[in-house]
């Protein structure tokens, strides 16, 4: 009797010790758990935020290519208005030319009918022609 009482208290010994070994390992794999659970929390947040900033980011992507339209067509706009004040310049200097030459051409013609009324007032006052005197009057 003695030996089965020593052989109950032995196994209620190691029912004891397998009982809290089992609450330990209850409260263990509680605890992973709760880890568990604040780490998907903390993979759910970080998902959010990834998924925010891939947001921004192709927002910015968008906006840096608008940018970069916008730049071409002002290049393109800057070159046509430097062609077209090439082209002014060169009509400018055209046109400059051309006023030079009609104010040549008038001033030699201006010598001509100088030299013409001189010629026909020198006729009149020696008694030119008729034809004379209706030359000068024309002028």
């Amino acid at each position: 009797m003695y030996a089965a009482r020593a052989k109950i208290t032995d196994l209620e010994a190691q029912t004891a010790t397998l009982t809290q070994k089992a609450e330990d390992l209850g409260a263990d794999k509680e605890r992973v758990e709760a880890r568990v659970a604040s780490r998907d929390k903390d993979l759910h947040v970080k998902d959010v935020e990834i998924a925010e900033l891939k947001r921004r980011l192709r927002e910015q992507t968008d906006k840096s290519e608008s940018l970069e339209i916008d730049l071409e067509a002002k290049r393109v706009k800057a070159a046509t208005a430097e062609e077209a004040k090439q082209k002014a310049e060169k009509a400018r200097y055209i046109n400059t030319s051309a006023l030079n030459v009609a104010q040549n051409d008038y001033s030699k013609a201006q010598g001509i009918v100088d030299t013409l009324v001189f010629e026909a007032e020198w006729m009149r006052g020696r008694g030119g022609t008729p034809d004379g005197q209706l030359y000068l009057e024309c002028f």
